[in-house]
């Protein structure tokens, strides 16, 4: 199998080995910035991401957002997992919205590209990608799980679906109905630091009609493209 591009994973699968092909680790919250970078620091293969995921949102410290600023002028970093997850009924809509905005901002100032997480929230991301407008530098949501037709207005705009795992899962039809669809332009594939990537390809090989070579090929230069303002 030729190399293959994880485009989303988390630090405790990346730091248990040092991975052999290139891997993008998000940060979830601000305890995890700093290990991030560290980790990263001494491996030319992960490729690191800091943002407030929104789920915690909730109690941030007051000064989270002139902080993740900071260090991502101080280091050669992208902005997420941030974004939308409106599972839960007590979610606080609101203070989502706000830091999410914040941080799509971010990643325009800075040129850095997105990762971005969405639960429930398909229409209010497209209105707020909408307003804010997409970070030209790439973006991508990761464990896409949207409908065919959400994906291809994202596609539209630049926006990459990255899929996960989940397709593996029983019980999933309309999740593999939609990947069968997606853009082969805007396709990422994602352990999002559980499943293993190479069953992850080949699952998603099946259901494209492809071969996994041809489809860790084409997700590695797609991977390429999303995050080549990080890349060597």
């Amino acid at each position: 199998m030729p190399a293959v591009f994880d485009a989303h994973s988390h630090l405790t699968n990346a730091s248990a080995q040092p991975p052999d092909h290139p891997i993008v680790v998000c940060g979830t919250c601000e305890t995890d910035w700093p290990i991030i970078l560290d980790h990263a620091a001494s491996n030319p293969n992960m490729i690191p991401m800091l943002g407030q995921h929104p789920s915690r949102t909730a109690a941030p410290s007051p000064d989270w957002a002139a902080r993740l600023e900071a260090l991502l002028r101080a280091h050669r970093a992208g902005v997420g997992e941030c974004g939308l997850d409106f599972a839960r009924k007590d979610t606080d809509r609101s203070l989502q919205v706000a830091a999410f905005r914040q941080q799509l901002r971010l990643a325009h100032a800075l040129r850095r590209p997105v990762a971005m997480h969405c639960v429930q929230a398909w229409g209010l991301l497209l209105e707020l990608l909408r307003e804010e407008g997409v970070p030209p530098a790439g973006a991508m949501v990761h464990a896409y799980s949207g409908s065919l037709e959400t994906a291809r207005i994202l596609g539209k705009q630049g926006v990459f679906a990255s899929v996960s795992g989940d397709i593996l899962k029983p019980g999933r039809t309309h999740l593999r109905q939609v990947v069968a669809g997606l853009d082969p332009d805007h396709l990422l594939v994602e352990s999002d630091g559980q499943a293993d990537l190479q069953q992850v390809i080949a699952g998603m090989a099946e259901i494209r009609g492809t071969q996994p070579d041809a489809l860790a090929a084409l997700t590695w230069e797609n991977g390429q493209r999303c995050f080549k303002e990080l890349l060597p």
